[in-house]
């Protein structure tokens, strides 16, 4: 998971304001951060409650059922229900290119919803259909609210394994409420009291007051919009949430896949798994395996200007990388599926870098003007194929 941006500066939001933020097409998750006011807080001239909406670029997220009821949607934040409490909304979607915006978005005067913080993270989904986030984020102390909800944009859901840390205290204890797609996950030992209430501390014994419970929830959703809301009373903590998708979540029409690797005429409009793979075809082609699987690197450090010359368009390899399926022969085709395999291995783990390398040429230059040139303080480690790769400490 890869940090984009992160914003924290405390801000009243006045009708409407867009955060931009650059990135590639990939998973994103987005954490938003913000407290509204009710009905009573706002005063006396005031005959509803505040309310604030979130848009990701051109997506919406409405209640289940609709496709125009953005307030009052789990992934809004209500006055009448949080009472000027924090609520976090992350959101996990799918953004395409690299101009990217969050907008925040007021339903009314006099403008008092107050954002308290962003942050922007990459995710390959792609290469696994888990994903585990740390969240670490303990409730502010108060009744039973809304606390921290999940978007789910176009994905399917298997399972979500939520670990939480509440406690028994001598006035009101933790309690916590989970709500997937607008159905209450049931305490069936509980009291009627709280039949609603899935992990409760009033249960705990005296002894232990304290305790961490992970549980996992099988929920069998196809792809499409969910949502996964937890409640609060007092302060518990979400330690942590898996998220298993069943498959790994599927690509959005118009972005280059290993079937169709074809260029969309910006590289950012490329996954890392595809430019990675573009790199190593360019690299590395009629090269052994071993020496496709490497180096370990993403978007900045591959389109970084003059970086590598296949990313050049006056390049002989620019026309095989932006459109491998060029060359429709049998051998292009086992080298592309080739090059993703390495780049998905070494975006999943499963490869490393088998020379422990920091530099490396093919044919056309010599390892004695590489050594003295590019790397004088390092050291020739081997010869793959047509590859010299190098360690070097700058």
């Amino acid at each position: 998971m890869q940090l984009i941006l992160v914003d924290k500066q405390k801000r009243i939001i006045k009708n409407k304001e867009g955060i931009k933020f650059f990135s590639f097409s990939s998973y994103h998750l987005i954490a938003v951060t913000a407290r509204v006011k009710g009905e009573k807080q706002l005063g006396q001239n005031h005959t509803d409650d505040e309310e604030l909406i979130v848009k990701i670029a051109d997506k919406v997220f409405p209640k289940l059922g609709s496709k125009e009821a953005l307030f009052n949607s789990p992934a809004s934040f209500n006055g009448g229900s949080l009472h000027n409490l924090a609520k976090t909304v992350y959101f996990l979607t799918f953004l395409k290119g690299r101009d990217h915006s969050v907008i925040l978005e007021t339903d009314k005067k006099p403008n008092t919803a107050t954002f308290e913080s962003l942050q922007v993270y990459t995710l390959n989904l792609l290469v696994d259909k888990k994903v585990t986030l740390d969240i670490n984020h303990q409730a502010e102390d108060g009744d039973r609210r809304p606390w921290i909800t999940f978007v789910l944009d176009n994905l399917p859901i298997e399972s979500i394994t939520p670990t939480i840390t509440y406690s028994r205290r001598k006035r009101d204890s933790d309690d916590v409420k989970v709500i997937i797609d607008g159905k209450t996950q049931r305490n069936i030992v509980g009291t009627v009291k709280h039949f609603f209430w899935r992990f409760v501390g009033s249960l705990l014994y005296w002894f232990s007051p304290t305790k961490t419970e992970t549980e996992t929830f099988t929920t069998n959703l196809p792809q499409g919009l969910h949502y996964i809301e937890f409640e609060a009373d007092r302060i518990p903590i979400l330690e942590k949430i898996t998220f298993d998708f069943r498959l790994p979540p599927s690509i959005p029409e118009g972005i280059a896949t290993i079937d169709n690797p074809k260029w969309t005429e910006d590289f950012y409009e490329d996954t890392e798994d595809i430019l990675l793979a573009r790199l190593i075809l360019g690299e590395a082609e009629n090269e052994p395996k071993e020496a496709k699987a490497w180096p370990n690197t993403v978007h900045g450090v591959i389109l970084q200007e003059g970086q590598y010359d296949p990313f050049k368009i006056s390049d002989s390899n620019f026309d095989k990388i932006t459109d491998p399926f060029r060359d429709v022969s049998s051998r292009r085709e086992n080298e592309w599926q080739e090059s993703w395999e390495a780049a998905h291995g070494i975006l999943s783990g499963k490869i490393n870098n088998s020379t422990e390398a920091t530099h490396f040429h093919g044919l056309g230059v010599s390892k004695e003007w590489f050594l003295d040139t590019i790397v004088p303080k390092g050291r020739f480690i081997k010869q793959i194929g047509n590859t010299y790769f190098y360690w070097s400490p700058n």
